[in-house]
């Protein structure tokens, strides 16, 4: 049967995602079963509001795991700017092991780790070991597909995306500031399935973010490709 995920992400980040997540699971995409908020919100503000509602949807829906995310979003181009750190949007991977106020990271955090206790009504799924991974990419998703497309046509001028400001990232990738879903079914989704493995682990070295996201995927995979735990044939949850 195919993975379950929910996505609380921005916009058509959830094609993405879930590409790369078929990547990074060993998977085909179409193993991958998904579903996200489609709600007339969006940006930071929207993802903060909705994170526990989504998450009481997802595990509801008896999702495998779930995946929240936002872009850092950041307009400092740190290299042409000389600093290593936009102090308005923090970088998580620069204080792993603290919480930063201004994170994006921790705030989502700690948010889940405030809704898990209220998970508690499928026993079969307890809320507590429930896998629910974060994403943040820096300072956009696009970072992620300009490395990607650096790695894949061996451009190395933009192997250091991820320090450009988030306005030039996407009009860089997609020529204009925001993309639209055929912008994602055209451009974003063929570069991703075009990546093999060395690629993915590539860009794991390339860019931080991404390689806290592979990280958590890594460090669930047992859970998330284990047995599924509701109502379907050979789910514990539908045992007896």
């Amino acid at each position: 049967m195919p993975l379950r995920v929910g996505f609380h992400v921005e916009g058509w980040d959830h094609l993405i995602l879930r590409a790369y997540l078929a990547k990074l699971l060993e998977l085909p995409e179409d193993d991958i079963d998904p579903d996200w908020i489609d709600a007339p919100g969006r940006g930071w503000e929207f993802v903060l509001q909705v994170i526990p509602s989504a998450l009481k949807r997802f595990y509801g829906k008896c999702a495998q795991f779930a995946v929240v995310g936002v872009d850092n979003d950041g307009n400092v181009d740190l290299d042409a700017q000389g600093i290593g750190e936009d102090p308005k949007h923090a970088r998580h991977d620069l204080h792993v092991g603290s919480i930063n106020a201004e994170c994006r990271w921790c705030q989502i955090d700690q948010i889940v780790r405030r809704v898990r206790p209220e998970l508690n009504w499928l026993p079969e799924k307890p809320g507590t070991h429930w896998p629910v991974l974060i994403a943040v990419p820096v300072e956009a998703i696009e970072a992620w597909l300009l490395t990607s497309r650096a790695l894949v046509q061996q451009q190395r001028a933009l192997l250091r995306a991820e320090m450009q400001s988030r306005r030039n990232l996407k009009q860089q990738f997609y020529g204009r500031p925001a993309a639209t879903s055929d912008d994602v079914q055209r451009v974003a989704l063929p570069l991703v399935r075009s990546m093999d493995a060395s690629h993915i682990e590539s860009l794991k070295s390339h860019s931080r973010s991404f390689a806290m996201f592979a990280q958590q995927v890594e460090c669930q995979a047992e859970r998330i490709l284990g047995p599924r735990d509701c109502w379907a044939p050979g789910d514990k949850g539908a045992e007896g």
